[in-house]
């Protein structure tokens, strides 16, 4: 679901075996990634058609003019690594690897000069520790996107990122206590640093965002009424800043696997919960 109209929004991620040393490194070659992007734009441009069986009638793919580079480079799981050492000191080397990873995608989907394109970079998570030495090092989001800039990052349509709340006890308008995170709380401190690297003419995607509910989460999750009150209050904040043009929830039905998520609007047997309806009562 979307804060201001429903869009179609396909992510490229991760590397494969023979493009690079991990899923979560860059590739080697950006032409490969590039090549890569423009292919998929082109596959789901809207005319692209595609047999399901022998005895079914060819249709079209459905047509994406909306890409996402990446998921949460700033995050190790994502992207390693993430800091380096270098003479002059320590420097968040996922950020330069990120740079060419954006470049390249938005190189290939604009490639195939197909109206409407937009390719949406950043796509970072809330909260990071900015400690090179620690055992889980990770960028915070606002040094991130200032080193974006520093590494030679310039073209790109759209900043993405995912302002989920540190707790189940925070709400989305609560500010972070943590001067390294950036919620829904406090994210006019993120569109000002966009400002100040990249004027105020680049737009902002929320492309993740959403709460877990307790079932089936005992630790992480907040009851089912709640998640439908967020839901309203996201969204709230999301139509009063006008640089937001998107805001996805995520997820739409459980994961099975408790270890996962369990943010959706279903159960994962399929069960409406109450946010569903607060989705369906948004205007």
């Amino acid at each position: 679901a979307a804060a201001k109209k429903v869009r179609v929004l396909a992510t490229i991620y991760g590397t494969p075996r023979w493009a690079g040393r991990a899923v979560n490194r860059r590739p080697l070659r950006p032409v490969d990634l590039r090549l890569f992007a423009f292919a998929a734009a082109k596959r789901y441009s809207g005319t692209y058609r595609v047999k399901a069986s022998e005895n079914e009638p060819e249709r079209a793919l459905p047509a994406v003019r909306h890409w996402l580079a990446w998921n949460e480079p700033n995050n190790p799981v994502f992207l390693k690594p993430q800091w380096k050492r270098f003479p002059s000191g320590w420097r968040p080397q996922s950020a330069f690897d990120y740079a060419k990873i954006c470049s390249a995608v938005w190189a290939g989907v604009h490639g195939t000069r197909l109206r409407g394109e937009k390719v949406a970079c950043g796509a970072t998570g809330p909260r990071g520790n900015d400690a090179p030495r620690s055992s889980r090092p990770s960028t915070s989001p606002l040094v991130f996107l200032t080193w974006l800039r520093r590494a030679g990052l310039k073209r790109f349509d759209v900043y993405a990122h995912h302002p989920y709340s540190m707790s189940r006890f925070e709400r989305p308008s609560t500010v972070p206590r943590s001067k390294k995170a950036v919620t829904l709380g406090n994210i006019e401190v993120l569109i000002r640093q966009l400002n100040r690297l990249y004027g105020r003419k680049k737009r902002l995607w929320i492309t993740e965002y959403g709460y877990q509910t307790r079932p089936p989460d005992r630790f992480f999750g907040v009851r089912y009424a709640t998640q439908a009150k967020y839901v309203h209050q996201a969204v709230a904040i999301a139509q009063r800043t006008r640089r937001i043009d998107m805001l996805l929830w995520f997820l739409i039905r459980d994961e099975h696997r408790l270890s996962g998520w369990q943010s959706g609007v279903l159960s994962a047997r399929g069960q409406r919960k109450p946010a569903f309806r607060a989705f369906q009562t948004l205007r």
